[in-house]
């Protein structure tokens, strides 16, 4: 049998190497998760980098429609495309017949 002396300093060397797996295991752990965090972190910044590119590329085409619209608009604005607009509809200009001329002062209706 061992003695007590020897027990003792047998104990506490196992409880030390406990408290030793323990604290390993814990710091393990701590490593783990800030770990895990890390590369939650990365995946987000990716994830919204993918975003912004998609955006960039939406505003290019948005852009690049609104130029393309804004110069049909000038087109069908233009003087000359009005006038042949209007004159295939059945407009025409008027004649001094169908001018009609008002009063400065007078008040139309009564």
């Amino acid at each position: 049998m061992t003695t007590p002396k020897v027990s003792r300093k047998l104990e506490r060397k196992q409880s030390g190497n406990f408290m030793l797996s323990t604290g390993m295991i814990i710091l393990i752990l701590i490593v783990v998760g800030l770990s895990l965090v890390y590369v939650r972190i990365k995946v987000e910044e990716l994830s919204l980098g993918y975003e912004i590119s998609r955006n960039k590329r939406k505003t290019e085409d948005l852009l690049k429609e609104n130029r393309i619209l804004q110069s049909e608009f000038m087109k069908l604005k233009a003087p000359e495309k009005l006038e042949n607009s209007a004159t295939e509809l059945g407009f025409k200009f008027p004649t001094q017949k169908d001018i009609v001329y008002i009063e400065k002062n007078k008040l139309v209706g009564k």
